[in-house]
């Protein structure tokens, strides 16, 4: 648990009034949109959460339909019925407050761990707030699942290779996007070691839910959530359902439903992997910041069940990206049309007709792409020793 008074006190995080300020803004955010869910009843995603601890407990699916408690299905790993326990055993009212402070407070700590000066870190935190809403609005869990990447790569950043690890497992073993912490797998100065720490926190994380239901049970649950992501995945393949990620803009765009996913993945995972062939580059500390943002990018981008509410994940990619943009042009035209579409205005103002043109929702994710984008090329054209000093003075950044 995170002792947020302890480390006020020693001053270790909330080092300005600025950050103080952000902090709060971000609470009440959290609390508001809390609040508001439970008085217009509009919780659903809370309620599959905390019913997949109750199926622990009695040994049943926890991918079953469940009419009783709550629409929809769960698509989280078996380790998130422990995950989410804490929360469970509260009054729902109770429990969904404290879930969604702790994911709005996860989120915040882990920017703070980011190796930037204070005013970085704090302008980062202002342009997250549109998608900080979204997922606040929808109870979720991404804006931990962003956490846990980065804070997989700041652990890692200072040497502590076994709790990057156990971030890293643990994130995927909830939801796969964590996988993509083992991309810093390339900036690990004891591999070995680093391998055998992911081994041991995957036997962890497998068995560590047979303690509260029968082995037999979990195993079968581990076939059943390998199972239901597939046939997640088939349905979002379909027309009627479009994901707000690059993939559903290009068949929106030209309205071919039909193309396979790996026709968007290999060319993805290609492009993703270009600046690692820099390898003389891997020690570098603004090298790694850009992979990391082009790291939180990839998996909603490339994914075919991104919502609205998955950009949590991806805008500190967007702000790393700002914090080291030199191109003054792109900067100003490029975040600002990101941040607007970031507010879903075809869905707030049309949602009849933005249900009906599926492309108007996965517009949002154009802008992110070509940030992305443009991420992959910076890091593939940074040279330390001719750029380090005109990045270091753009992005103020700290390195200890």
């Amino acid at each position: 648990m995170i002792n947020f008074p302890e480390i006020l006190r020693k001053g270790k995080t909330f080092s300005t009034s600025k950050q103080v300020i952000i902090f709060i803004l971000w609470l009440a955010i959290a609390l508001f949109f809390a609040i508001n869910s439970l008085i217009t009843h509009r919780f659903n995603n809370y309620l599959i959460f905390e019913n997949v601890f109750r199926n622990l407990i009695n040994g049943q699916s926890f991918y079953g339909q469940y009419p009783q408690f709550h629409d929809d299905v769960n698509h989280y790993g078996p380790i998130f019925s422990l995950f989410i326990a804490p929360f469970a055993l509260l009054p729902n009212w109770l429990g969904l407050i404290f879930w969604n402070v702790f994911n709005c407070i996860m989120l915040f700590y882990a920017l703070q761990t980011l190796p930037l000066k204070t005013d970085k870190r704090v302008l980062i935190g202002y342009i997250a707030i549109p998608c900080l809403i979204e997922s606040m609005l929808n109870q979720q869990f991404n804006a931990t699942a962003a956490a846990f990447i980065i804070l997989s790569f700041t652990k890692l950043n200072k040497n502590r290779g076994f709790w990057s690890s156990m971030l890293i497992i643990l994130g995927s073993f909830i939801k796969l996007y964590g996988i993509l912490g083992l991309s810093f797998f390339f900036f690990v100065k004891n591999k070995p070691r680093f391998i055998l720490y992911l081994a041991m926190w995957s036997i962890v994380f497998f068995i560590l839910p047979m303690f509260f239901s029968s082995p037999l049970t979990i195993f079968e649950s581990y076939q059943e959530w390998f199972i239901t992501l597939a046939e997640k995945n088939l349905t979002n393949t379909t027309q009627g359902s479009v994901p707000i990620s690059i993939i559903g803009f290009f068949r929106s765009l030209i309205y071919d439903y039909d193309i396979p996913n790996l026709g968007f993945l290999m060319p993805g995972a290609f492009i993703f992997l270009i600046p690692f062939l820099k390898w003389s580059s891997f020690q570098d500390k603004i090298f790694q910041l850009l992979i990391l943002a082009s790291a939180l990018l990839f998996p909603v981008l490339f994914s075919t069940s991104s919502e609205d509410c998955t950009y949590i994940i991806s805008i500190v990619g967007v702000g790393l990206w700002f914090v080291f943009e030199n191109d003054k042009q792109i900067r100003t035209v490029l975040l600002p049309s990101l941040l607007v579409l970031c507010c879903n205005f075809p869905l707030l103002l049309f949602p009849v007709w933005a249900h009906k043109h599926p492309i108007s929702l996965a517009v949002l994710s154009l802008p992110f792409f070509i940030v992305w984008l443009r991420i992959i090329y910076m890091a593939w054209a940074y040279q330390p020793e001719i750029q380090e000093e005109q990045l270091l003075k753009a992005s103020k950044l700290h390195i200890s």
